[in-house]
């Protein structure tokens, strides 16, 4: 055989094997190659629920805040609620300092919840009951803290640390840290409040404004039919969704009338103190006062520009959103208005004088809402005419608590029928309505509030507890300040 022959045999035997040693190679770092990257897609994807399960909990307590009765019960709970009592604003989670009512450090939190105590994560993490117990299966709260800010200025730091749940391991955790402000949303602590009222009424009239679960405050003297069109106050009414027109005997557990002149009855006589109904209290002013909630103008508009609706509007009464007279933008009050249903909460709805400049007596306006149903915070400077059209929604409502207590075990759940404005209507102006509106929240009037037609129609108010401490479904009253949110 020849030589030359059996060396090429040789080199190319070399070369196959050098060949199928490089494969090998190859072959092993690409199985140890994906193994690496399937490690890191099962770190990655534990990485991410980890957070998730952080930032739910960062949710959860957001709605501690908003939520009357979520918050755990006790010491605890109550660091949930507005603490201060300021004059002229109300509750407020900041003393007259401007000091948070969280003064707690990372080190020596508010609120504490770690699940390495078994009541803890109990509360935390249980299958049944646990406040995070849809995470079962993908993910563990493992402490969650409250403390005070980092940051002149804002509410509170929440500090919450998740792990995600991996076979045989707790597997990775990550912390979510982020600061938290607050809203200064006005405290409404009447259900009706107006400077007085338009008409004045024939002798077998009665104001044409009733009110339940809460106060009413009116300027001027006051006039109703008989002393028996007042509803009684007693603890002994039943907590229902009827109207006193339904009612044998008209009673309510919470109503109190502050009235700035006389209370008159039948009559333009005033009657006699003795025959006063207890929860009648006239001539308050000039003093004490009816000390009616203020609503600054410039900051409730600052706040629809930055996180509401702010409409201007020309003199034919259409309306212009972000405040832009331009022809072709201009929208319709009862586009604004309308709701599709409960829930559909509109927010904070601001809308300007016909100059955008401060509510004088020449730049009202007269506008006109003839929806069926309205969600929303409602500022409205303008003299309204307000003509429900349709029957209005079912409402789901809570009562009061009784007088004296916070406990929301304490409050009733009640349907209220018929409703046509769920929240906070305020206007700048007079109110004029017609027929028989019905309202769940509260109702502010500046100038002064009437019916139209003299047909004896009745304007109903059954107040929202919640508006005590600045709740107002849909509009947050606390909220994660930008540019602090940390993940580590």
């Amino acid at each position: 055989m020849n030589s030359g022959s059996v060396n090429e045999r040789g080199i190319a035997l070399l070369g196959v094997l050098l060949a199928l040693l490089i494969l090998s190679v190859l072959g092993l770092t690409s199985v140890h190659m994906a193994g690496i990257e399937i490690q890191s897609a099962g770190a990655t994807r534990e990485e991410r629920t980890a957070q998730h399960a952080a930032e739910a909990a960062v949710d959860q307590v957001m709605a501690w805040f908003h939520e009357p009765g979520a918050a755990p019960e006790g010491p605890v709970g109550a660091l949930f609620t507005k603490r201060f009592e300021l004059p002229g604003s109300g509750p407020s989670f900041f003393d007259a300092q401007g000091r948070s009512q969280f003064t707690g450090t990372a080190e020596k939190p508010d609120v504490l919840f770690d699940a390495a105590q078994p009541a803890h994560d109990e509360l935390l993490n249980g299958p049944t009951s646990g406040w995070f117990r849809s995470l079962r299966g993908l993910g563990r709260v493992l402490k969650l803290k409250v403390y005070g800010p980092i940051r002149p200025g804002l509410l509170c730091t929440v500090e919450a640390t998740a792990a995600a749940v991996s076979p045989g391991s707790p597997g990775l955790s990550r912390t979510v840290l982020v600061q938290m402000g607050a809203r200064t949303i006005p405290a409404v602590r009447a259900a009706v409040q107006a400077a007085g009222l338009l008409a004045t009424f024939p002798g077998d009239v009665s104001a044409p404004v009733e009110v339940h679960w809460g106060d009413m405050k009116l300027g001027g003297d006051v006039r109703w039919k008989t002393i028996d069109a007042v509803p009684l106050k007693t603890d002994l009414a039943p907590v229902t969704g009827q109207s006193y027109s339904e009612m044998a005997h008209r009673e309510d557990r919470w109503v109190d009338i502050w009235i700035g002149g006389a209370a008159l009855f039948g009559t333009m006589t005033p009657v006699a103190g003795t025959s006063m109904p207890a929860n009648v209290h006239p001539r308050q002013e000039p003093v004490p006062g009816l000390r009616m909630d203020q609503w600054d103008y410039e900051s409730l508009k600052q706040a629809a520009l930055l996180y509401g609706r702010y409409y201007a509007r020309d003199r034919n009464g259409l309306l212009y959103p972000d405040g832009i007279v331009e022809p072709g933008r201009g929208v319709t009050v009862d586009e604004v208005f309308v709701s599709s249903g409960v829930g559909d909460h509109r927010g904070l709805v601001f809308i300007d004088t016909v100059d955008q400049q401060p509510p004088r007596a020449d730049n009202l306006g007269m506008l006109t809402v003839g929806t069926d149903y309205t969600e929303g915070l409602f500022v409205i400077n303008a003299h309204v005419s307000w003509k429900p059209r349709g029957s209005g929604r079912p409402v789901p409502a809570l009562s009061p608590p009784r007088e004296g207590l916070s406990s929301l075990a304490t409050r009733v759940p009640v349907q209220l029928n018929g409703v046509h404005f769920q929240g906070v209507f305020y206007t700048a102006g007079n109110l004029l309505f017609e027929g028989r509106p019905r309202v769940y929240g509260a109702m502010l009037v500046a100038g002064s509030l009437g019916e139209t037609g003299g047909a004896g129609n009745v304007l109903e108010v059954w107040y929202n507890h919640d508006l005590l401490s600045g709740l107002v479904r849909g509009l947050p009253l606390v909220y994660p300040a930008a540019g602090t949110w940390q993940l580590k």
